[in-house]
């Protein structure tokens, strides 16, 4: 996916949106159903943007689904505070994981006790 984004430079999620569409507030916005940016907090995801811990709800594992099956890589941004996301480039879904002793391990490196269902794993595209 070619974008205007330029990398290590910080964007508000309203500038996020108006590229790429979607949500202002979702980790994994979307438009018609397909996962249009990754915009990661550190503070839940310490290992981002290659390691992502789903939340708890329909939505939010269901859209954690969609962005592996989709299989094409989206701008990413990783939180520094309120209104600063670095673009840190193009990243994709490679794996998703269920495994209860690794969402444990990464869960707990987080400081996410009971609300991580699986772990996506991203990798970038140059």
């Amino acid at each position: 996916m070619a974008n205007s984004f330029e990398r290590h430079k910080r964007y508000t999620r309203s500038d996020i949106h108006a590229v790429v569409g979607g949500s202002v507030q979702a980790y994994l916005p979307t438009m018609a159903k397909v996962v249009v940016a990754a915009c990661l907090n550190p503070a839940q995801n310490p290992q981002a943007p290659e390691v992502v811990l789903v939340g708890c709800g329909p939505r939010i594992e269901a859209t954690a689904a969609q962005f592996l099956r989709q299989g094409s890589a989206v701008p990413t941004f990783v939180k520094h505070q309120a209104n600063a996301w670095e673009f840190v480039g193009d990243y994709r879904a490679v794996r998703q994981s269920f495994d209860l002793d690794e969402i444990e391990r990464h869960a707990k490196t987080a400081g996410r006790d009971g609300d991580v269902t699986s772990i996506l794993f991203l990798e970038p595209v140059v």
